[in-house]
């Protein structure tokens, strides 16, 4: 499995990658927003994309598509219960 070295809690909150482009986002927490990740398996020529329930419609699934480049890929979409979004 080919994945991406970067955890959700040290990029958001050590590196706070949000910043400065996003201020509205300072003092928030990671899990209060819809996140996950994409996983490539070279075995069996597959992206796996883990989400939060949140995000699973067709416009979103699009936008992921496109922003990753994954026009002709073979894609299984999942929902994870550790991308949950959690609020306050």
């Amino acid at each position: 499995m080919v994945d991406s070295p970067f955890q959700h809690i040290t990029e958001w909150e050590d590196r706070q990658i949000y910043s400065p482009n996003f201020k509205e986002l300072i003092g928030s927490e990671y899990q209060e927003l819809p996140r996950g990740r994409v996983v490539y398996s070279p075995l069996i020529n597959r992206m796996t994309i883990y989400m939060d329930s949140s995000l699973f419609d067709n416009a979103y699934k699009a936008q992921l598509k496109s922003y990753f480049n994954l026009v002709n890929c073979k894609i299984t979409w999942k929902k994870d219960s550790h991308y949950k979004m959690y609020s306050h």
